[in-house]
């Protein structure tokens, strides 16, 4: 308080115009009544109040980017990429789509002149396609020398191929699967596009339907 009153009486004695030397006089008496320490907590409040604002904005900006860069290897396993052709009863394709019943024809070793149910099979961007059956069998055939090249549970074939899906493994005592399920995978240059499940069933061991369903 000392100091400030010098001050004033020191400001009265300069020779200044009077309207001059009553602002500087309020602005030092208001400066010198500001503690500091509230000064500064006002500042450190806006400082963390921007550093605030600017994390949330770069989480905003670069989560959705950190969160699909994962590994090329496990990418998102939904991928719509596939196109699977069934054949029915009398030859016909039939375009399958998501979701749908679609029939996969009548089968019988003794009657058929095909190996099991056709299969085509297109994945868009897919330079290999991996199959697993749960039940029964794969086949390649080869109409134009009648080979059949058994695959067991397990085959892979190039996009546009079409296999065979036999519910009786060649040499196995059991009977014909009424139930099976394909895992069909689609890969390029051995990096995972995505995977679809082919779901097969009978009641009477003749007649097959298929639902193509999406991982």
């Amino acid at each position: 308080m000392m100091m400030k009153h010098k001050y004033v009486q020191g400001m009265n004695e300069i020779k200044a115009d009077e309207a001059l030397k009553q602002t500087i006089i309020r602005r030092v008496t208001n400066n010198s009544g500001t503690p500091k320490t509230s000064a500064w907590t006002f500042r450190r409040k806006i400082m963390t109040t921007v550093l605030s604002c600017v994390i949330i904005l770069l989480i905003a900006i670069w989560g959705p980017l950190l969160e699909n860069s994962g590994d090329p290897a496990n990418p998102s396993p939904v991928y719509s990429g596939f196109m699977v052709t069934a054949y029915a009863a009398d030859g016909a394709p039939v375009a399958v789509q998501p979701d749908v019943e679609f029939p996969l024809g009548k089968y019988s070793m003794f009657m058929s002149s095909v190996p099991g149910f056709p299969l085509t099979l297109v994945a868009e961007g897919a330079d290999r396609i991996e199959l697993q059956a749960s039940e029964g069998e794969l086949l390649l055939w080869n109409p134009a020398d009648s080979k059949i090249l058994p695959q067991r549970q397990a085959a892979a074939v190039q996009s546009g191929d079409t296999i065979y899906w036999s519910p009786i493994a060649d040499g196995s005592s059991q009977p014909a699967a009424t139930d099976g399920i394909l895992e069909v995978t689609a890969y390029r240059d051995n990096h995972k596009l995505g995977s679809t499940l082919i779901q097969i069933h009978t009641q009477d061991h003749m007649f097959y339907s298929g639902k193509l369903v999406y991982k």
